[in-house]
């Protein structure tokens, strides 16, 4: 039993951490990713409760992820450059994508940030799970 026990606390050691509340449900929380092929990645890697892959379809832009103060603030368009990481302290003026996700019973409209190269995802948003 006590080596049973060290196994699965090693498991856990070693499992992702949960995903913030309300990670990808809101603009201002928008799931980072890495371009067009980076939110279609995630999405596929997304798994209803029941095990089943996630069905999403994108509803298309839903604007900045950050209050956008002035229209012609220069960093709206320097941050279209999926290269240049935001320096600190900058407000995120990314444009962000809304996805439906499906699943059978339920749906979700998630925000996806495709500006953020390389990204790695903080896990899946409540609900939902990524697949290994």
């Amino acid at each position: 039993m006590g080596r049973t026990l060290l196994l699965a606390l090693a498991a856990c050691a070693h499992a992702a951490p949960p995903a913030p509340p309300g990670y990808g449900l809101t603009r201002g929380q928008a799931i980072e990713v890495c371009l067009p092929p980076g939110e279609q990645a995630f999405l596929k890697s997304l798994r209803c409760p029941s095990g089943e892959p996630v069905e999403a379809r994108r509803l298309g832009s839903v604007g900045s992820r950050a209050a956008i103060v002035d229209e012609g603030d220069p960093r709206l368009l320097q941050q279209m450059d999926p290269g240049r990481p935001l320096a600190p302290g900058e407000p995120d003026l990314h444009i962000v994508d809304g996805f439906e996700a499906r699943c059978p019973g339920r749906s979700w409209t998630l925000y996806l940030d495709m500006y953020h190269c390389p990204a790695q995802p903080l896990g899946a948003p409540e609900g939902l799970t990524l697949s290994p």
